[in-house]
């Protein structure tokens, strides 16, 4: 016979009903399988679906490795977090903080620009800001290969 559980539908009364009432529409009809006992019944639509690998790995062929940029993007990147760290000691300072703060929540880009490259800074900088925090992204001045970039996100408030 069959080889799954027979079921037939229990014709729920429209109206009135009680709004506590959540009785499922389908009734099982046998317990069990035929020839199984109960213990290896299964439930649910897993039984009458197969599962099937759905993302086969493919086996691809990479390209040998050249480390030589990553070497490139090392020796730059040395003086990028050199920078960096010149950046970080300037702002250190409480007046050249607040400064920096106050032109930047006037909007004043221009004058923001001018005291971030005012630290003696020999990369390229970008300085973005929001209320809640400023960030600075550092590139090398090589315009022929980019390599890397060192971004400094920082708080500054709420």
């Amino acid at each position: 016979m069959y080889n799954y559980p027979a079921y037939f539908f229990h014709q729920q009364p429209l109206y009135p009903h009680s709004a506590t009432v959540s009785a499922s529409p389908y009734t099982r009809l046998s317990g069990q399988y035929e020839h199984q006992d109960q213990s290896e019944v299964w439930t649910g639509w897993e039984q009458h679906y197969p599962h099937f690998l759905t993302n086969p790995v493919i086996p691809r062929d990479y390209p040998t490795v050249d480390s030589k940029i990553l070497s490139n993007s090392i020796a730059s990147s040395h003086h990028l977090l050199k920078d960096a760290s010149l950046l970080i000691q300037k702002l250190s300072e409480p007046a050249i903080a607040h400064e920096l703060m106050t032109h930047a929540q006037q909007g004043n880009q221009k004058e923001v620009d001018r005291i971030v490259h005012s630290f003696g800074v020999k990369s390229a900088i970008v300085t973005s800001y929001s209320p809640s925090s400023v960030k600075f992204t550092i590139d090398p001045q090589t315009p022929d290969t980019p390599c890397c970039e060192v971004t400094l996100a920082l708080k500054w408030g709420q």
